[in-house]
């Protein structure tokens, strides 16, 4: 029970929740294709955190800062999500033959290894942070520029989804550095927030309508 594994069950429940019930809402207006994205993004995350090597944390920090153009609405929804499923199946790539091979497909200098192994998770990591802090501190406060490619997201379950994500890098971040704090687990508190940011905008839907 990590925070990467939490990552990785979040992403994979987003997608199946927007391939299922709220795909009406996708078929209705395209515009909310940028779902599909950022779900692929906690995927391909989690992916990288099973399998650390250089060559899944570059796809991965590759992944997530895709999310800042979308956020920004420089593309649209259905163009990230392409992107993110060609990226998606290339780390998928990279770690079967990592695993057929039992080594590393790209292997850096010892120095430039350790910090690769240190900040490449690290920044994936500030790459899906963009996700909340964009929402909060641009869209949401002024969601008219960006309606071309993006709805008007105000819905209870989007913003605390969105607050509880900054939430989770937080955990991710610290965790990553330091794994326990007086039998505190960083990385199992990770995984049981991201069990509750399944839970808790789901409630909001079926308390308040959205």
């Amino acid at each position: 029970m990590t925070t990467g594994t939490g990552i990785f069950l979040l992403g994979l429940a987003w997608l199946l929740f927007w391939l299922g019930p709220a795909f009406h809402l996708y078929d209705s207006d395209p515009r909310w294709a940028h779902n599909f994205a950022f779900a692929l993004i906690l995927i391909i995350v989690g992916i990288a955190s099973f399998r650390p090597s250089v060559s899944t944390g570059v796809i991965s920090l590759v992944a997530s800062f895709i999310t800042i153009p979308t956020e920004l609405a420089y593309w649209s929804g259905a163009v990230a999500t392409l992107m993110e499923g060609v990226l998606l199946g290339a780390i998928i790539m990279v770690v079967a033959a990592e695993w057929k091979m039992k080594r590393p497909l790209l292997v850096a200098g010892p120095k430039a290894g350790f910090w690769l192994k240190i900040h490449l998770p690290v920044l994936s990591y500030i790459g899906i942070a963009h996700m909340p802090l964009i929402f909060f501190m641009v869209r949401w406060i002024n969601a008219a520029p960006y309606l071309t490619y993006l709805p008007v997201e105000h819905e209870y379950s989007t913003t605390v989804f969105n607050a509880m994500v900054l939430a989770l890098m937080m955990f991710a971040i610290a965790g990553h550095y330091v794994k326990e704090i007086r039998g505190f687990s960083i990385q199992r508190a990770g995984f049981y927030w991201s069990v509750l940011m399944l839970i808790i905008p789901l409630a909001s839907i079926g308390i308040f309508g959205q």
